[in-house]
């Protein structure tokens, strides 16, 4: 088998590891092989000759190539990871480009060099940077390089395009942004056996091989399973319930000593949801001893394993000793959303300043469970408070359709629709600029979804 006919059995073998764990594998493309005719016709326009590996890639392996995955929205992550979120090569001997002319062009306008002079560009970005041939370093095997267009400058990736191929493949095929590659980048470029490279291959390799199906015959399993996805649905939150408290308790404690801090949120979860009041001693002593738990991660816990009136008391004494004069709304939000109570619509009164804009406390209101007569009161309250009930309104929608809001919200105690809906009619004809009434007739389209 020649050097490179092992690259498509490799890439499906990751394919199939994206798909086993939930991610989004593309159908892989691999073209026949280019003529001899468009090889010389490609090397004539350019006026010079292809790469000596990569014109033998055209010619014996393929012509156009396109290898692509993403990773689950929920996949989570190790920190030195965090910015991997997909992954992909490819090459086309349409797409090849002597960029000296851009360049120049680029130059031009702005003044700057644009390092782009004698580089072959092969591949796009998506972000809009490029993967390309510095034939400056050789005109038979030139270096792969990426070149940033917001001139953060070229960087070194490969000593020739098969290097290159051998290099990513090895890393799975992670994304060609920079800041993908970034954690397996050094002094020689792309580096596939490293720290970083073994820790990433075991972390990809470890997420495909775990399953839920597993996790429901094997604890240990289950806690790896939650934390590798970063989801806890009802078929986990049914899985843990099976197990005892107390083990579940002390396998996640166990485990939160092994993971780094981006990664806890999630075990955090599973003691919150599934755990609740039996871990409530261990909660006390976060309150009392300095710990590696993030404030508002205890808040969480308190939220779930303190009775509702004593932890929301707890809490709420906590955010307010955080200021001295005007708290932070969105301080205040990463502590008290847990809560879905109701009580803190009047304790936000307290600190609702003459200054207050969309941007404040109009999402706490949101997470607080407002029933439709406390929303009713803050419209007719008027001014700053009218505003924070119509954005809150507004957040509760787009909480049922935006990927960037973690909880779906909903109107608690809602009367018949009529009634919303002939009341927020009325507030829309009040408002006086377009952008305004944008608001109300994006809630009333979609009222259904919060009531």
């Amino acid at each position: 088998m020649c050097k490179y006919e092992s690259f498509p059995t490799k890439w499906k073998e990751i394919l199939q590891k994206v798909t086993d764990f939930g991610g989004n594998a593309k159908e892989l493309i691999v073209e026949p092989c280019a003529t001899k005719e468009e090889i010389e016709e490609k090397e004539k326009s350019l006026g010079f000759a292809l790469p000596s590996s990569f014109k033998e890639i055209l010619m014996h392996f393929s012509r156009h190539a396109e290898f692509r995955w993403s990773l689950p929205e929920s996949a989570n992550l190790p920190h030195v990871f965090r910015e991997i979120f997909s992954g992909e090569i490819g090459w086309n001997i349409n797409w090849i480009e002597d960029l000296t002319a851009f360049g120049s062009q680029i130059e031009a306008y702005n003044g700057i060099d644009s390092e782009l002079k004698n580089k072959l560009k092969f591949f796009d970005v998506r972000n809009g940077d490029l993967l390309a041939f510095d034939m400056e370093s050789s005109q038979t095997e030139p270096n792969v390089v990426y070149w940033s267009h917001e001139g953060e400058g070229v960087f070194f990736l490969a000593e020739s395009f098969l290097s290159y191929l051998s290099k990513i493949t090895d890393l799975y095929g992670i994304g060609s942004e920079i800041w993908q590659m970034e954690p397996f980048i050094d002094e020689n470029g792309l580096n596939s056996n490293g720290e970083n490279a073994f820790k990433w291959k075991k972390w990809f390799d470890t997420f495909a091989a775990l399953s839920i199906e597993e996790g429901e015959r094997d604890l240990e399993s289950l806690i790896q399973y939650i934390e590798y996805h970063g989801t806890l649905e009802k078929r986990e939150l049914k899985a843990l319930k099976a197990y005892d408290k107390n083990d579940v308790f002390q396998t996640v404690m166990a485990r939160l000593q092994r993971v780094d801090e981006s990664q806890k949120e999630i075990l955090i979860r599973v003691i919150g949801e599934s755990v609740g009041s039996f871990a409530s001693d261990w909660v006390k002593l976060l309150w009392k001893e300095e710990t590696e738990i993030k404030p508002e991660h205890r808040s969480y816990l308190t939220s779930r394993c303190f009775p509702e009136e004593e932890g929301l008391s707890k809490v709420t004494a906590y955010v307010e000793s955080l200021f001295i004069e005007k708290i932070n709304s969105h301080e205040a939000k990463k502590h008290l959303c847990w809560f879905r109570n109701d009580k803190i619509l009047e304790w936000i009164k307290g600190y609702i300043s003459s200054a207050t804009t969309k941007e404040q406390w109009y999402d706490l209101f949101a997470c607080s469970n407002p029933s439709w007569k406390e929303i009713e009161e803050w419209f007719l309250l008027g001014g700053k408070y009218r505003r924070i009930a119509i954005n809150a309104l507004e957040y509760m929608v787009d909480s049922w359709n935006s990927t960037y809001i973690k909880s779906n919200y909903k109107i608690c105690n809602p009367p018949e629709k009529k009634e919303i809906l002939y009341f927020l009619e009325k507030e829309k004809e009040k408002e006086t600029l377009n952008i305004k009434k944008r608001i109300f007739e994006k809630i009333i389209q979609n009222i259904d979804f919060i009531l």
